[in-house]
């Protein structure tokens, strides 16, 4: 569930239901997606989350993956516990955990205008026992996991550390237990971390013999605990009366979007824990708070030039290149000398037969020149800004698709006709993909983004970054079934309709000639898979404020497409409507996705520094 899919589609639903309901529902889809064999894969494929090494961070001798993690009050009966593993967070904390279960009776109200979270108390757990049973078939290794216990005697901590102790990286303990310091540490090796907030914290006259502290957001109100961002100010107030202290510091909640998140470690916070603003800013939060880290440590004008981007681009240039010349080929001569030695046959002759016919063979030829120019402008455009400037999204996403590019040789098995010409072109562009994944292969995995407050424009971006991801999907699929109907059936109703001629007419005038169209349609099918899949991954993953050049690739790369698909059929006068349909809708799609990304992708530097100046002022 990124943050597309969730503003767009599942957010405005699940606000409508009780916020119970609706945590609930949440968190069991997202752990039965990721238990799922595969599961985690498909949630990296859509979120593209996972943290660079570049983000460790070693902490009261644990090394976390990243310094975002997640509260363990959002999951209290650890039902997606497991899913936050794939979402970009460095740790999870897990409880409270207490001897004995304990639920309210109370509900969780929202506050939609003030973006909080309004909890009786944040004490509802599944008990130790229920626990255990869930965290041993979890089986989390790959992020450290703290386990915020709490007891009413020393025999229910000692019991409570003893259980737990090998599920835990660390232990969070209450005021309460701080009293029985001493004897917990007896029980395990793991660090402890004191929990305070800004009303405990004032009891603190003195260190304490812990490891770190962690810091709740929290204002007590009548109704219970509110929880949200207008608690920044006391955490950051928190962390300068720990800070004497000399000890990490994790803070838990306030934030909602990555500008808190950088004021919270200026402050001095070691790590940080989202509640509320995952609720209200998204499951990409993370992952843009991730990113942001990554911008300041290496500003992107200030990137390294990685190796190996050059024969990805002219990989690129060289589909680019041979889309022309096979729409110069679509519009003039059609067939080549090689085509006719195989049919046994001119041009003419087919022509002659049926012009639809020849007219149809030339619509397949032209649209796939429209399909190469497309992907070949993607290919040179992410080599040139995105893998020259060490984006592993950007060389990831060129090399599937590319891979997808070259598994269409193999079509030729679906018909007998083997392309020699495909074939010179594939031993051309071959060697400067593999070059290129050669010289970049130790490009370390992360990317960098610069934005840092939830403005109108990242929130209308959210629709039009969905319907480029609906776009890319729809190429994908429609690939998927060209390149099926190219290898079995060939033609669809209203093909057959356009030139008036059976399958077996023409098998009839020569039976070399379906075979032929079969492989310009196959080709043509594969050409958008790798097309579609450009687009998707550039959707996906590609998506950061001021990446200019992600809206141009957008906009020029789908045009090429666009034109030919389209203006090809009404050249040759196959405009049936009904067959154009997808086409046009997938127009409307593109149209309303360029309109709405424009104000975030395209923002300059200046206005990004600008809404900055701005949201400070309003601090």
């Amino acid at each position: 569930m990124p943050d597309w899919s969730y503003h767009t589609f599942f957010k405005p639903l699940l606000f409508r239901m009780t916020s119970e309901t609706s945590r609930d529902l949440t968190l069991h889809t997202m752990n039965t997606l990721a238990k799922l064999p595969f599961g985690d894969k498909i949630i990296q494929f859509f979120g593209h989350m996972q943290p660079s090494k570049q983000l460790e961070r070693k902490v009261a001798g644990i090394t976390f993956p990243s310094p975002v993690g997640i509260s363990g009050a959002l999951d209290p009966f650890l039902n997606g516990t497991k899913a936050f593993t794939n979402l970009g967070f460095g740790f999870i904390e897990v409880g409270p955990i207490t001897v004995l279960p304990l639920k309210s009776e109370k509900t969780i109200r929202r506050d939609l205008v003030k973006e909080t979270l309004v909890y009786e108390h944040l004490q509802e757990n599944l008990g130790l026992d229920a626990a255990l049973v869930k965290l041993q078939s979890m089986k989390i290794k790959t992020i450290p996991m703290g386990i915020l216990i709490k007891g009413e005697t020393l025999q229910d901590y000692e019991k409570l550390v003893q259980k737990l102790d090998t599920h835990a990286a660390f232990f969070i303990i209450d005021v309460q237990g701080a009293s029985y310091l001493k004897q917990i540490r007896e029980r395990t090796s793991k660090p402890l971390m004191l929990e305070l907030n800004h009303q405990t914290l004032k009891c603190l006259s003195e260190a304490i013999s812990v490891d770190g502290y962690i810091i709740r957001e929290g204002m007590e109100s009548d109704d219970g605990v509110e929880l949200g961002q207008m608690e920044m100010h006391q955490l950051k107030k928190s962390i300068h009366q720990l800070l004497p202290y000399n000890k990490p510091i994790i803070t838990s909640g306030g934030v909602h979007e990555p500008s808190d998140a950088m004021e919270l470690f200026q402050e001095g916070a070691s790590l940080i824990q989202l509640h509320s603003g995952f609720v209200y800013s998204g499951p990409g939060l993370p992952k843009r708070i991730n990113e942001r880290i990554l911008h300041e440590k290496h500003p992107i004008s200030k990137s390294v030039e990685q190796t190996g981007w050059i024969s990805f681009f002219l990989m690129g240039l060289g589909v680019f290149v041979a889309g022309f010349i096979a729409l110069f080929i679509g519009l003039t001569e059609v067939l080549l000398p090689y085509d006719e030695q195989y049919l046994g046959i001119q041009k003419e002759e087919i022509q002659t037969f049926s012009h639809h016919l020849f007219h149809f063979m030339s619509h397949d030829r032209i649209c796939l020149a429209g399909v190469m120019i497309s992907a070949g402008f993607m290919f040179m455009q992410l080599s040139y800004h995105g893998i020259r400037k060490g984006e592993h999204w950007a060389k990831k996403a060129h090399v599937i698709a590319a891979s997808l590019g070259f598994l269409n040789i193999f079509y030729f098995m679906g018909f007998g006709y083997f392309d020699k010409l495909h074939f010179v072109y594939y031993l051309i562009i071959l060697p400067f993909f593999l070059y290129g994944l050669y010289r970049s292969r130790n490009m370390t995995v992360g990317s960098k983004g610069s934005n840092l407050y939830n403005t109108l424009s990242w929130k209308k971006s959210q629709l039009g970054q969905s319907l480029f991801v609906i776009s890319g999907m729809c190429l994908l699929s429609a690939g998927i079934v060209i390149s099926i109907i190219g290898m079995n059936g060939v033609f669809v109703k209203e093909d057959l309709m356009f030139f008036a001629l059976t399958p077996e007419q023409i098998t009839a005038f020569n039976d070399k000639l379906i075979p032929l169209i079969a492989h310009d349609r196959a080709g043509f099918g594969g050409a958008l898979i790798s097309e579609g899949f450009l687009l998707l991954t550039i959707a996906l993953w590609g998506y950061r404020e001021g990446a200019k050049w992600v809206w141009w690739t957008l906009l020029l790369g789908g045009l090429p497409g666009f034109l030919t698909g389209v203006g090809t059929h009404f050249m040759i006068g196959y405009d049936n409507h009904f067959h154009l349909s997808p086409a046009y809708l997938l127009f409307v799609f593109y149209f309303v996705g360029l309109v709405y990304s424009y104000g975030y992708l395209k923002r300059s530097k200046n206005q990004i520094n600008a809404v900055s100046v701005l949201e400070a002022e309003k601090v």
